[in-house]
Order: C-alpha cells, then sequence, then structure tokens
C-alpha cells in the first residue's frame, strides 16, 4: 500500500517537472511587450526605451478675408447765393436811446467760407426817434454771387412807472445851478428840519462834493446842464446830448449811479432855444421817451429876476405860491444866492406849522409842465 502511494507521487512530480520544461521553451507571443526591468541573454541589460505620444498641432481654418465697404460716391456740394444771418432776427424792438448797437451779424458762402467782413451796410436809426427803421445788409462772394436782406428796427418808448399823486399840501423844494459855497449851509437847514429837496446841478460847478452829501443825505439829484450857455444846448439834438451826459458822468461819480430826472436849462417854456426852431418841441418829447421826467414848476421864489429881493421877500413869494396850491407845489430856487438859502429855514417853519411835507422828486412825482414857447 505505501508502494503505490508513493508511485503516485512520483508521478505527478514527473507530470509537473515536464509542463515547466516546455513552459520554458515556447516563444514570447506576438506583440508580447519584455519587462524593461528584466535581464536577458547573460550579462548584458537592455533599457526599455519610453516613447511619448506625439503632438499633433490642427492646422488653423482658413479665414475669410473681410468684404471692403464701397468707396462713397464723392458728393456735390451744391452751389448757392450766400447767406446772411442776422443775430436777434429780421425784427427788433428797441428801447429809445441816446445811441443804436446793431445786434450782430455773419454771412457765409456755400462752402462755408466766412464772408461777415465783406458785409455791406446802408440804412440809418435815429435811436431816440421812436419809429420804424430798415437796415439793410448786402454781400457777394468770390464768383460774384450775392445776397441781400433787412432788419427793420422799432424804436419803442421806455416803459415808465405811473405818477402817483401825493397826499395834500406836498412841497417840492428845487434847487438849480449848485453846487457852491452856499450848499452846505442849505442841507443844514434842511436836515435841521428833516425835509427833503431836489438839486438840478450844473455839472462843471465847484464843491461837486456836495451833490455827494446831498444824496447819501436822502436828497434828490438831476441833471440841470452842464455849461448853462444856452446857445452851445440848443444848437442841435446832439449837443443837448453831450451836455446832459457830461453832467450825468458828474452826478454817477459822486452818487454812484445816473439820474432819470432833469429840468432844462431856462425850463422848457424857454425862448433862447429859439436858435434852433422848433427843439424844445422835439426835446420834450425824445427825453420823455427815452425814459426820463423833467420838471418845471409852478410856485417861483423870484431869486433869479435881478430884482434886489431879501430873504424875507422870498420867503413871502414862496409861502403865497403854496397857499395857491394846496395839492401839491413844485418850487423853483437857486442855492447861488444866499438870500434864498436864508429863506428856507422860515420857509419849513411855516410849512410845518401848516400842515405841509416836503420830500423829494422821483419819477413816481407829479409832474409841472410849462408850455412850450419853441
Amino acid at each position: 500500500m505505501k508502494r503505490s502511494i508513493c508511485a503516485v507521487w512520483i508521478c505527478a512530480l514527473l507530470i509537473l517537472l515536464t509542463v515547466s520544461a516546455c513552459r520554458m521553451q515556447q516563444p514570447d507571443p506576438i506583440g508580447a511587450q519584455p519587462d524593461p526591468t528584466e535581464a536577458a541573454f547573460g550579462d548584458d541589460t537592455v533599457e526599455a526605451i519610453v516613447v511619448s505620444t506625439p503632438v499633433v498641432t490642427p492646422e488653423p481654418l482658413p479665414t475669410v478675408p473681410p468684404t471692403p465697404e464701397p468707396t462713397p460716391e464723392p458728393t456735390e456740394v451744391p452751389i448757392t447765393d450766400p447767406v446772411i444771418t442776422l443775430i436777434e432776427g429780421n425784427s427788433i424792438r428797441v428801447p429809445a436811446d441816446f445811441s443804436f448797437s446793431d445786434p450782430g451779424y455773419f454771412a457765409e458762402d456755400y462752402l462755408g467760407n466766412n464772408l461777415t467782413a465783406r458785409i455791406e451796410i446802408s440804412g440809418e436809426v435815429v435811436p431816440y426817434v421812436v419809429g420804424t427803421y430798415d437796415i439793410t445788409y448786402s454781400v457777394a462772394d468770390d464768383e460774384g454771387r450775392s445776397t441781400t436782406v433787412v432788419r427793420h428796427v422799432e424804436i419803442v418808448p421806455v416803459e415808465m412807472p405811473e405818477i402817483v399823486m401825493p397826499p395834500e399840501k406836498t412841497v417840492y423844494l428845487t434847487f438849480d445851478d449848485g453846487p457852491c459855497g452856499n450848499t452846505a449851509l442849505l442841507l443844514d437847514v434842511l436836515k435841521k428840519h428833516n425835509a427833503k429837496a431836489t438839486f438840478f446841478i450844473i455839472g462843471n460847478k465847484g464843491r461837486k462834493d456836495m451833490i455827494k452829501r446831498a444824496y447819501e443825505e436822502g436828497h434828490a439829484i438831476g441833471v440841470h446842464t452842464y455849461t448853462h450857455e444856452y446857445k452851445q444846448i440848443y444848437k442841435n439834438e446832439q449837443a443837448f446830448f453831450d451836455d446832459f451826459w457830461k453832467t450825468q458822468e458828474v452826478i454817477k461819480e459822486q452818487t454812484g449811479s445816473y439820474t432819470r430826472i432833469f429840468r432844462f436849462p431856462g425850463g422848457s417854456a424857454n425862448t433862447a432855444s429859439r436858435v434852433n426852431k422848433g427843439i424844445m418841441t422835439r426835446l420834450t418829447k425824445i427825453m420823455e421817451d427815452m425814459g426820463y421826467r423833467y420838471f418845471d414848476w409852478n410856485v417861483a421864489s423870484g431869486d433869479a429876476s435881478g430884482k434886489p429881493y431879501t430873504s424875507t421877500d422870498i420867503r413871502n413869494r414862496v409861502v403865497g405860491g403854496l397857499k395857491k396850491h394846496s395839492d401839491f407845489a413844485i418850487v423853483l430856487q437857486h442855492d447861488i444866492h444866499l438870500q434864498s438859502v436864508k429863506a428856507v429855514d422860515a420857509i419849513l417853519t411855516w410849512g410845518e406849522e401848516n400842515g405841509y411835507t416836503f420830500l423829494a422828486l422821483d419819477l413816481t412825482s407829479p409832474v409841472v409842465h410849462s408850455e412850450v414857447a419853441n
């Protein structure tokens, strides 16, 4: 029994040895990769070669060139006449004034070239006379094409505030032909009575500092004249304006502003202006259209009559005139006459005792206009 078992084991061992020998002699299958770490063929060692995967760069897709924009056909500029543009339009309204300033204009040809310097202007505006005027503007380009336009200028009166009637027994004391050495005394008397007055000044007189003082103390300042030379002042409208504005400049220098009240040299009914026939008729309208108020008087002190009136005489003449004008009175005096200035204290005293109020003139004050004699 033991022998049989041994025989079986020997047979099994032989079979295993035979199978192992056959495997060792069997060639590697096609495509089998040798182990790179395994040694073969004696002592030489063959290192494994690592083959990397090639990087394939994709070829760029072909680009389509952009379609070029079609070249526009050149635009032909239409040939036209020059164009004149009037700033503020072809019709304007302008308040009456001493001067007129054109609002402006410009011109171009059809290519946009500036032709303003070539504009020729004709026509005239009389800025202080109410009415309608035409100004003509003409221009031509290099090829002789031309354009003409017309501007209508309407001169209109300046709007004035309404006149307000004061309470009864209102007195407006007015003094012409200053300032002078007597003006300081007069201002002291007015301050004493807390009364206000109006000074129609001569521009080329001395003591201009009195204009400033009078204004700062609440009195009104008006234009009278610069030279008081009738023949020169009333020579023509422009001569009157020149004289007027010289006085205005003196007033502005002392008060900081121009005034809009005035008294004609000699008053509006003067006959000295007859060196120029009809000028007072024209000037009275012109000045009002330009926004100025002129004041004559309804009570005269007589201080410039040349008669030897005393201060008492002047006081009595003024008081007599006030009694005749219970509504309001505009009194004419001259501070260049000392006797007239000395009469003021007595006039104010009588007025206070009889319920009168003494005020300065302004644009809303009632006016007294004499009948124009020229």
